[in-house]
């Protein structure tokens, strides 16, 4: 989904799971053009700028926080957060995302890595026996960077209060998102191992048909709501700091399913934002 905006900087976002890419100031060219395969395609001329995410819910929420004077940097923030809901299968703040960042007047792009890490107790033999482990349970698990690494996107760029980029994501949550058809052939796909895992199908499954949630359906996610709203107040705080109210819930989790992560590996959890892209 494509939304035009009017704005007047260039950022360029490259998520983990989705690719969101705001053009600002930007002539974007479009009109009717013939593809490969002989179907036409529409094709406009655009003096403003566009978002574009998986979904109308999310290109929306981050053509709103430009419309709002917010800077590329909080939009891209916020139509991820937005992503990691909408498209449970390929995001969440669970995990982690590369990020590039381009200064148009420097002609510079610096990235900032913040992929989930592996744990300080982890060993490189830990799967030989199961390898099965490395993609499932709790030591499948790794240390994220999603949320402390937004919270540096937006310390450095960031023009809008960082609840603001949060909220719509919070009330998504709160209504209910919508299913849509990938998502309805993937749950499917995936239906008796969501069964097989409570915390999966309490989120997943329709109560009254005992099966996935189909296309058109609204899945509310109350819990996970409440932790943004912790997120939301505390900032990267509430999971990389001692002081943070949601880690001891999350480590609380983590143990039931088994994992070796400790409070430790995200108090001590870094990212990488020293490399810089030069264009010529």
């Amino acid at each position: 989904m494509i939304i035009n905006i009017n704005k007047k900087k260039l950022l360029l976002v490259s998520g983990l799971a989705a690719i969101v890419v705001i053009a600002v100031a930007l002539g974007l060219y479009f009109g009717l053009k013939t593809s490969k395969d002989g179907l036409e395609e529409e094709v406009r001329i655009l003096t403003g700028g566009a978002v574009t995410s998986n979904g109308e819910e999310c290109a929306q929420i981050g053509a709103d926080i430009l419309r709002q004077n917010g800077s590329a940097a909080d939009a891209a923030i916020a139509i991820l957060l937005c992503e990691g809901v909408t498209c449970p299968q390929s995001a969440g703040i669970g995990g982690g995302f590369f990020l590039t960042i381009y200064d148009r007047a420097t002609k510079t792009a610096r990235t900032l890595d913040a992929r989930e890490t592996a744990p300080a107790a982890a060993t490189q033999n830990m799967y030989l026996k199961d390898q099965n482990k490395a993609v499932e349970g709790g030591l499948a698990v790794a240390v994220p960077g999603e949320i402390k690494g937004y919270w540096e996107v937006h310390q450095k760029y960031g023009q809008l209060d960082w609840r603001s980029l949060i909220q719509p994501t919070i009330d998504l949550c709160r209504n209910g998102i919508l299913v849509t058809g990938y998502l309805d052939r993937i749950l499917k796909s995936r239906e008796q191992r969501i069964k097989n895992i409570p915390s999966l199908s309490e989120v997943f499954i329709n109560p009254e048909t005992s099966s996935t949630w189909r296309e058109g359906d609204r899945i509310k996610r109350l819990v996970l709501a409440d932790s943004l709203e912790v997120v939301a107040n505390e900032g990267a705080d509430a999971l990389y700091s001692k002081n943070g109210t949601l880690l001891p819930k999350l480590m609380s989790d983590l143990k039931q399913f088994g994992s070796i992560i400790t409070p430790e590996d995200f108090y001590n959890y870094e990212y990488d934002h020293n490399r810089r892209i030069t264009y010529f």
